[in-house]
């Protein structure tokens, strides 16, 4: 007796327009793929980033960056000040605070 193997065996059916058929076709073509295997790659692999807690960890790490961007900018024009020790001092405490905190969850991320 054969192993069973995992047939493809329910479909999807997708209208497009004509011009977003010969876009996907294309797209296809450049990475040597028939369209099928093209929107299968795409569809599965396709990482959705819609959670509220991945949306605020986002939200924290771009204000994170916009003030680390802001300090170290900072400390670039007033090299040799004594003030330079505090802001070497605040970005090593959010260094710490970033090595800390645990990524989020991914299988709780991905919808």
């Amino acid at each position: 007796m054969k192993p069973q193997k995992n047939t493809r065996t329910a479909w999807i059916k997708l209208r497009v327009t004509p011009a977003e058929k010969e876009a996907i076709t294309a797209k296809a073509e450049a990475q040597g793929q028939t369209v099928t295997d093209f929107i299968r790659q795409r569809a599965l692999d396709y990482r959705l980033r819609q959670t509220p807690l991945e949306k605020e960890r986002v939200r924290q790490l771009a204000r994170i960056g916009a003030n680390l961007n802001q300090l170290v900018r900072w400390a670039n024009i007033h090299k040799s000040r004594a003030e330079a020790i505090s802001v070497l001092a605040a970005l090593a405490g959010l260094e710490r605070q970033l090595r800390d905190t645990p990524p989020p969850d991914e299988d709780a991320a991905c919808i």
